[in-house]
C-alpha cells in the first residue's frame, strides 16, 4: 500500500518507498525538555532496521550533544543525520562525518542589527540570545531564555545594555524572545531595514529568529538527499512552526502536528492525528506507513 501525495497543482503522486524520514525536534518529536514518545522510539526503530535514513531536522547548533541525541533519547542508534541552525549546518553521520555550515553573522553585522532593534528590546525588555560558535551572550535573561539555558545545561552570559560585549564573537543567529503580542511589532521593524539580506522566522508563539537570507530547513534536508542519492520524493517530513515550513515543501510528503501553527499547517499535505505530547509523529509513522508496508 502506497501514500497519497496531492500536491499543490493537484496532480496525484505516489511515495512507494520512504527513504528519509526528518523531523523538528521541539513541539514536534518532544515537548520541550522531555524525552522522545515510546511510540516514535518504537517507529524509528522498526524505519532504521529496515533501512530508512533518519535524522533531525532543528534549529539548534549541532554540538556534541545533538550528535549523540539518539542514544540520549534511548534509541539503538544515532541519527544518520542532523539539519541544525534552520539549514545552515548539515552532518552526515554515514559518510565519515561530512559536514557542512553557512557563513556566521560578523561582528559587524551583529552591532549594526541590535543596535537598531535595541529600543525595541529595551521597551519590552526582550530576551535576546545568540546561538552558534558556542556564543552564549545574552540579554535580558528572564523567562524562555532562563529555561533554555537550564534544558541545555549552560548559563548564559548577560551583556544586558553592553553591545560590544554581546557582539564580541561571530555567530549564526540571533534569538528574540518576547510577548506573544510583540511579535508582528518586532517583525515589521525588523524587516523595515533589512528585509532584502536577512531573514525573520518564528520558532514558537513571541520568539523569533535572525539569520542570513536563503538558508532554511529544507535546503539543508536536500543538501542531504543529495549526497546520498536520494530524490526529495522519497523523503517525509515533520514540523510544527514557521521554521519547518520549506522543510515540509521541499519533502516528497509533509507532516504538519495536529497542535501546529495554523501557517505552517498550509504547508504540509497532513496533519497528524496526535499532539506531540503523545507521540504524534510515532502515530502517524505506524498508522500510515509501517502497518501498511508490513514492516516490523
Amino acid at each position: 500500500m502506497s501514500t497519497i501525495r496531492i500536491d499543490r497543482s493537484g496532480v496525484f503522486k505516489m511515495i512507494d518507498n520512504i527513504k528519509i524520514v526528518a523531523a523538528d525536534i521541539d513541539m514536534t518529536l518532544t515537548s520541550k525538555g522531555d524525552g522522545l514518545p515510546q511510540v516514535t522510539k518504537d517507529a524509528f526503530e522498526v524505519l532504521h532496521r529496515n533501512g530508512v535514513k533518519i535524522g533531525l531536522g532543528t534549529g539548534r547548533e549541532i554540538n556534541d550533544k545533538l550528535r549523540h541525541q539518539g542514544k540520549d533519547w534511548g534509541l539503538s542508534f544515532e541519527f544518520d543525520f542532523v539539519v541544525g541552525m534552520n539549514g545552515g549546518m548539515v552532518l552526515d553521520h554515514d559518510h565519515n562525518d561530512r559536514y557542512w555550515e553557512t557563513d556566521m553573522l560578523s561582528r559587524e553585522e551583529m552591532k549594526d542589527i541590535l543596535e537598531y532593534m535595541l529600543p525595541l528590546v529595551d521597551k519590552y525588555r526582550i530576551g535576546v540570545n545568540c546561538e552558534g560558535n558556542e556564543n552564549h551572550n545574552a540579554m535580558y535573561i528572564q523567562g524562555e531564555l532562563l529555561e533554555s539555558s537550564r534544558r541545555h545545561g549552560f548559563e548564559f552570559v548577560d551583556c544586558t545594555g553592553d553591545v560590544e560585549r554581546f557582539c564580541e564573537r561571530p555567530t549564526f543567529k540571533f534569538l528574540f524572545r518576547t510577548e506573544a503580542e510583540h511579535e508582528a511589532e518586532v517583525r515589521e521593524y525588523f524587516l523595515k531595514k533589512y528585509a532584502d539580506k536577512y531573514q525573520i522566522v518564528g520558532t514558537f508563539p513571541g520568539t523569533v529568529e535572525v539569520m542570513h537570507k536563503g538558508i532554511d530547513k529544507g535546503s539543508g534536508l536536500e543538501k542531504y538527499a543529495q549526497w546520498n542519492d536520494i530524490v526529495m520524493e522519497n523523503v517525509i517530513a515533520f514540523g510544527d512552526n514557521e521554521n519547518d515550513d520549506t522543510m515540509l515543501e521541499y519533502a516528497g510528503w509533509g507532516v504538519c502536528l495536529k497542535d501546529g501553527a495554523e501557517g505552517t499547517k498550509k504547508y504540509a499535505n497532513a496533519l497528524t492525528d496526535y499532539d506531540c505530547l503523545n507521540g504524534g509523529v510515532g502515530h502517524y509513522l505506524f498508522d500510515h506507513y509501517i502497518a501498511p508496508k508490513g514492516l516490523h
